[in-house]
């Protein structure tokens, strides 16, 4: 059996720097990555279906850059990863390992998913730092994260997303983000 082999990431927001608004009259949205469509926009409970293809449309857009096979969604990560978010905003953490000890590997097996390769990326972020177009650029600037999403053992991805921020005391329209990854 192969080793199990993690890498786990954690990047926090940083301040909306050169947020470009989108004609759409929404100030909250900044422009869509090219090819992307939707990936500007402010993520909302009713667009979760969008907002999780336009993370898929970024991750992959980051792996084909660099000769990587695409992600496919695997409705297993995706359960683990929902599941997470959610947790972290109603408990108002974000972390890694939920308050109960329970770590992302733990949370992937619970679901029935448990090949030897497992990552876990969180972004949270509030206004136009909150849309999936920032998450990815977040990601990407950590060198776990974007190690994660580069990772050519990876080739299935489930996205979670939480509509408020798991931060305490933390107000305004936000989101935080899991993305779960696996592969053989």
């Amino acid at each position: 059996m192969k080793p199990l082999y993690r890498i786990l990431g954690v990047c926090l927001a940083a301040a909306a720097v050169g947020a470009v608004a989108l004609p759409r009259g929404d100030a909250l949205s900044v422009a869509d990555a090219d090819g992307c469509p939707g990936s500007g926009a402010h993520p909302r409970a009713s667009d979760i279906d969008a907002n999780r293809q336009a993370i898929l449309c970024l991750l992959n857009a980051e792996r084909a850059k660099h000769g990587l096979v695409p992600l496919r969604q695997h409705p297993l990560l995706e359960l683990a990863s929902q599941r997470h978010s959610d947790d972290m905003v109603r408990r108002k953490y974000y972390e890694h390992e939920t308050p109960d000890g329970v770590d992302p590997q733990m949370r992937m097996s619970a679901v029935g998913y448990a090949p030897p390769w497992t990552g876990e990326n969180l972004y949270t972020g509030t206004g136009t730092e909150a849309t999936p177009v920032r998450a990815l650029k977040g990601w990407m600037e950590s060198p776990g994260h974007r190690a994660n999403i580069l990772r050519p053992e990876f080739t299935e991805v489930g996205v979670g997303i939480a509509y408020q921020s798991p931060k305490r005391g933390v107000t305004g329209p936000g989101a935080v983000y899991t993305t779960n990854f696996g592969g053989n």
